[in-house]
């Protein structure tokens, strides 16, 4: 059974302003055809933009997985830093707080040695001034290791 479709053509007439072409007969075979192929290109094409949109969604997920990865090892990094921060810092408290307490410690020794050299020229000038009293009398010289105990040979006084 061969059934012929009609069809027209697409220009409203020709060049010589004469009358249009009669419409040319197209075997049914031919326009299933048509159909046919239609249907497959618009299959592949259907199926190669499934294809191009899976393979974005692939390098998407590795882009989130590599993001994710990075992300991890920079807040380990931060956290790392923020720790070697923390001890940083307590190792300046201690050290500011050694700092205060040998700038002491040399000031008390400092007053030691003025007043052993204000009592050595005392006695060198053979002259009986008493030196003044010690400066630690008055609780100045907390940070003085021991105390040492002087006689008068010390300061070639006899």
């Amino acid at each position: 059974m061969s059934s012929t479709v009609t069809t027209s053509p697409s220009s409203a007439g020709s060049d010589d302003g004469a009358f249009p072409a009669p419409p040319r007969a197209v075997p049914a075979s031919v326009t299933e055809e048509r159909k046919r192929k239609r249907k497959e290109s618009n299959r592949l094409s259907a199926q190669r933009s499934r294809a191009r949109k899976q393979r974005q969604l692939d390098d998407l997920t590795a882009q989130v997985a590599a993001l994710r990865a990075r992300n991890g090892a920079m807040a380990a990094a931060a956290h790392d830093a923020a720790r070697r921060c923390a001890a940083v810092q307590a190792e300046n408290e201690l050290l500011r707080a050694r700092s205060l307490e040998l700038g002491a410690r040399l000031d008390s020794l400092l007053e030691l040695i003025q007043y052993m050299d204000a009592a050595a020229s005392a006695c060198s000038a053979n002259v009986y001034n008493p030196p003044p009293p010690p400066p630690f009398a008055g609780g100045g010289m907390q940070y003085l290791l021991q105390p040492q105990l002087l006689d008068a040979t010390t300061f070639n006084c006899y």
